[in-house]
């Protein structure tokens, strides 16, 4: 739908503006995200509806508003402000496994720290993905969610849709740019 509308907006601004070049960066710039999607769909790494918000962003906006932006494109930008927003849940769930750091024996157990923390099964919320003993990450096929049949102590993560986080990189993208400026040109103080 999103990119339909980018397509009709597109030819409204041709037909206004009488410049048929706009149709090849928006041309350029869908293929990419098309691309770009499909592959992090293909090997489990965003959900099917991810991609095609994604993919909708870069046909509603395929040039870059008003702002401060490293990436090219207005899509790259909402994704990198979406996965730095998902990696300040990662840092705080290491923060609140803090307690657990002495009984780490291995850099999986390690890594696992900032992915998971320890729950009693019976407190598990529908919110929460469970994580089978051992491993490190959840794929999208096999979730448990919520209480399930274990009992005893479990690795539980946040089940949250990337879609929330990329609303929320989109609303940083709209009124500021990337948050990659941030990290990289950020004032030296020294």
């Amino acid at each position: 739908m999103m990119s339909v509308l980018g397509a009709l907006f597109l030819l409204a601004d041709i037909y206004l503006t009488k410049n048929p070049r706009l149709l090849l960066p928006f041309a350029i710039i869908l293929a990419i995200a098309v691309v770009f999607s499909v592959t992090l769909n293909y090997f489990g790494m965003i959900g099917g509806g991810d991609a095609k918000l994604l993919i909708g962003l870069g046909a509603m906006f395929p040039f870059l508003p008003k702002g401060s932006f490293i990436l090219p494109t207005f899509f790259l930008s909402v994704f990198t402000n979406a996965i730095l927003l998902g990696l300040l849940i990662n840092l705080w769930v290491f923060l609140l496994n803090l307690k657990n750091l002495r009984d780490v024996r291995s850099l999986k157990e390690f890594a696992r720290l900032f992915g998971a923390y320890k729950k009693d099964a019976r407190d598990v919320s529908q919110f929460e993905a469970v994580l089978d003993e051992g491993r490190l990450f959840i794929g999208s096929k096999n979730v448990e969610f919520g209480r399930g049949v274990r009992k005893g102590e479990v690795w539980v993560s946040y089940a949250l849709p990337f879609a929330a986080f990329i609303t929320v990189g989109f609303v940083i993208s709209v009124t500021y740019g990337d948050l990659l400026t941030l990290i990289f040109y950020a004032p030296k103080t020294l």
